[in-house]
């Protein structure tokens, strides 16, 4: 796994206990972690973080860096909500961190099967996949 290390400023974070931490960098993209007690991520999981968007993006689509423990897995029905319009209503981009080949296996199948409708694509390395998202968010920038 690639670790190197990018200093960006937090603006704001919050925890929800038993279930994850999100990060709001200065430069706009929230940084999910689930917690390490979840093996298998459900619905009511991934609503948790859709409050956790709207709050700290205040109601605005935002690019989103997801990082997974070690066998984590994701439902069928969470998959299906999280490839949704529902499901992606404060998601601009999707980046998710792919560092061993389970994940790699289960991230291919979420986007060969359920075809998520946000822009969302799998990083080895935390600076490559916000190099994406930064991206992402000067497109909206230049359109606006």
């Amino acid at each position: 796994m690639n670790t190197e290390a990018i200093n960006i400023s937090i603006v704001s974070e919050l925890l929800l206990e038993d279930v994850l931490n999100c990060v709001l960098y200065e430069n706009g993209i929230i940084e999910i972690f689930w917690d390490t007690r979840i093996e298998v991520i459900e619905i009511v999981h991934l609503k948790h973080v859709q409050q956790s968007l709207e709050k700290l993006g205040k109601g605005k689509k935002m690019p989103i860096f997801f990082t997974a423990h070690d066998f984590l897995t994701v439902s069928s029905d969470a998959r299906l909500f999280a490839a949704s319009e529902e499901g992606t209503i404060y998601t601009l981009a999707n980046a998710v961190l792919i560092d061993s080949l389970p994940k790699k296996l289960l991230f291919n199948f979420f986007i060969n099967f359920n075809k998520p409708i946000a822009p969302t694509r799998g990083f080895t390395s935390k600076r490559e996949a916000f190099d994406w998202l930064t991206a992402k968010l000067n497109e909206i920038s230049v359109a606006d």
